[in-house]
């Protein structure tokens, strides 16, 4: 045999075995593939949604079955493969072509919290405050931390709308607790316009402060108290606030328990000031007076150093 016909008889002979090469590799496919990629594993979405994958690999033909059927559900046509979830938690799909099987593990998940405002600002009776809570799953729920009693706040679950209206100056926090424990703060802040510049006793229930008291006279007491007096005739005053023990020191942000007596208690009706105890924050130290928040009112006094 020449040459010639030698190196045909190769030729040929390449020819068949990469045919053949080619055939089997047809026949036998490539492992299973999803969205183009080997190595994902997992997919992770909420109940009530789609997840839509594209599949390769194998013969070219698909069939896929779920572990638990409570959590979710999966639909094969032709090459496309979704996977709806129904309640949360976490199950699998085998998903089969030929020879070929693959493992696709599935998790339902809570889905995550969001909400329309982190701070909200707010005026005294003023227009209601709307937000929006979308996620954290049916068992979502609020926990309202108001230890100055400002707020009146409505919440439907179903439409995911939050009212919050206040009815006094302070500061609030509401925390909305998703299904799975994940937290998001809301902190409200309500303030009034204006400010309080004279010494005396302001209320905090409306838009704008305004004076409970007019304090004609102020008498300071070291060690004692401040007496508040609506007259220059103590005597002869219907309205005397008196505040003890003094203020010693103060720092914003300190919470102070003082005790308010009245001379004529009936004459304070409609203010909002009760003789006893009163919880009231330090708002803010100026050079020789303390603006001291209660619930509806403020009060600007001297205070000792």
């Amino acid at each position: 045999m020449g040459t010639k016909h030698l190196y045909t008889y190769i030729a040929l002979a390449l020819v068949i075995l990469l045919s053949a090469c080619e055939k089997h590799l047809k026949e036998e496919g490539r492992e299973i593939e999803i969205n183009g990629s080997e190595h994902l594993s997992e997919v992770a979405f909420s109940k009530l949604t789609t997840r839509t994958l594209l599949l390769s690999g194998g013969n070219g033909k698909y069939s896929a079955s779920v572990a638990d059927s409570r959590v979710a559900s999966v639909k094969v046509s032709m090459d496309t493969m979704r996977i709806t979830g129904h309640l949360e938690g976490e199950t699998y799909a085998t998903i089969l072509s030929g020879d070929y099987k693959k493992r696709l593990d599935i998790r339902v998940v809570v889905p995550e919290l969001s909400v329309s405002q982190d701070v909200v600002h707010l005026f005294p009776r003023d227009e209601s405050k709307f937000l929006s809570l979308s996620g954290g799953g049916d068992e979502t729920s609020l926990q309202i931390n108001d230890p100055e009693q400002i707020l009146q706040v409505n919440w439907n679950g179903r439409t995911g709308i939050m009212e919050i209206n206040a009815i006094a100056e302070g500061d609030a926090t509401i925390t909305v607790v998703a299904q799975d424990g994940r937290k998001r703060d809301i902190q409200v802040v309500v303030r009034c316009k204006g400010t309080a510049d004279e010494i005396g006793v302001y209320g905090t229930t409306s838009r704008t402060l305004y004076p409970i008291m007019n304090s004609v006279m102020m008498v300071q007491r070291p060690g004692v108290g401040v007496w508040l007096i609506n007259n220059v005739n103590p005597y002869s005053s219907q309205r005397i606030l008196k505040i003890t023990p003094p203020v010693v020191q103060p720092k914003v942000g300190d919470v102070l328990t003082l005790t308010f007596a009245m001379r004529y208690p009936d004459e304070f009706t409609n203010s909002g000031l009760t003789e006893g105890k009163q919880q009231l924050i330090v708002e803010a130290v100026r050079s020789k007076h303390v603006l001291l928040r209660g619930h509806g009112f403020k009060l600007l006094i001297p205070y000792e150093k």
